[in-house]
């Protein structure tokens, strides 16, 4: 198996002068120490034997602050020289695809040979579609044309585009790309709403997740999304998923571990329900967020129970049979770790890393990757 490292900076002290509005003065760690830490983090993935690094993409909110996922891991693209980068997730939907192609193909030359995990979502906050004057009851739109365009792009000489949205007159992508032709040929994408399923498995691209519950509503969740492929024609999709990780040496130590976690449940309903946020009514596309949004913004207690199954907290021997289990429940076959969050002091989650990568990692890429039937689903 296939085991990443999300490197992302989360400023958790920073949400309670957010959610009060007291920007008259600025945050008590500041956003630049903060990911000097991150930062820090970052640099002992590659030597400590993981196989890539991974960023995300968010705006405005002390919540996972890379606003451009490609800018931060062209800095890891030199910073390294074994490990791949990952995408998890670029937002289409704010991107113009012109520029998110050559973006693309600059990155896979700077990679040198290594891989680039393309990993693509269309964005839930309310607060950033405005922020960046996109319209939001337009996300499935923007998105398609996105994924589309780049999909045209990539191994073209030259291309133009007709979507939409965007109108693309005859062009070319320079630099062109290592990987010409191949970069856009296994997309994986984050959704959460059976349209949203429905959509990429039309689209023919893969899933990414975070997970949101137990392992019987993960496998649910990976079954529909293989039941639409196989009424498609498609064959079955195996998932990257996106864990949280802390590792102790044990049991009453790994409690701390669930702590952070809940602090990290918390800082994801501020930003996506809570911050800024005018709500989704009338919000086209976003009509499952109304009911979720109810549920969300309740006790973040509540979505522990659910979760201590299949987040990797614990000791190591704990980890390894979480990730066994999860395998076999959701055929994974990429596993993506959380390891900086949730207030968590550096030296905490520095030594987590550590352990987990002496302790663990050898027996998670050593794991096989089959298909669990039933993750697979069949036509109805």
């Amino acid at each position: 198996m296939h085991c990443g490292v999300m490197v992302t900076g989360y400023n958790q002290g920073d949400w309670e002068r957010l959610m009060t509005g007291d920007y008259e003065r600025p945050p008590t760690i500041s956003d630049a120490e903060n990911m000097d830490q991150t930062l820090a983090m970052g640099e002992l993935v590659e030597p400590l034997g993981y196989d890539s690094i991974w960023a995300t993409e968010h705006y405005g909110s002390a919540y996972s602050m890379q606003p451009n996922p490609l800018q931060y891991l062209a800095y890891w693209a030199g910073r390294t020289s074994r490990v791949d980068l990952g995408t998890a997730v670029i937002v289409a939907p704010w991107w113009n695809p012109v520029r998110l192609a050559s973006e693309l193909s600059m990155l896979d030359i700077l990679l040198r040979g290594r891989r680039l995990h393309l990993g693509i979502g269309r964005g839930v906050a309310p607060h950033e579609y405005a922020s960046l004057g996109i319209p939001i009851e337009e996300s499935h739109t923007y998105f398609y044309d996105v994924v589309n365009a780049i999909r045209a792009a990539d191994g073209a000489e030259r291309f133009s585009f007709d979507g939409e949205v965007f109108t693309i007159p005859p062009t070319t992508i320079r630099p062109q790309a290592r990987h010409k032709g191949d970069l856009t040929t296994n997309i994986k994408a984050a959704f959460s709403t059976k349209k949203s399923a429905q959509l990429a498995a039309e689209a023919g691209l893969g899933q990414m997740f975070v997970s949101g519950g137990d392992i019987d509503e993960m496998t649910a969740g990976v079954r529909q999304f293989n039941q639409i492929r196989a009424e498609l024609g498609l064959p079955p999709d195996q998932p990257t998923t996106l864990l949280w990780m802390y590792c102790a040496e044990t049991a009453e130590e790994a409690e701390e571990g669930w702590e952070y976690f809940h602090n990290q449940l918390t800082a994801a309903q501020h930003h996506y329900f809570e911050w800024n946020n005018p709500g989704f009514e009338g919000v086209k596309g976003y009509e499952e967020y109304l009911t979720r949004q109810a549920a969300d913004v309740g006790p973040a207690d509540a979505s522990l129970a659910a979760r201590r199954a299949t987040q990797p907290i614990g000791t190591p021997d704990e980890i390894i049979d979480k990730i066994k289990t999860l395998q076999w429940a959701i055929s994974l076959e990429t596993l993506v770790i959380h390891v900086f969050y949730g207030g968590m002091p550096r030296d905490k989650a520095e030594k987590s890393l550590r352990l987990f990568a002496e302790k663990v990692l050898p027996h998670i890429q050593a794991m096989p990757t089959p298909i669990n039937p039933d993750s697979v689903g069949v036509p109805v």
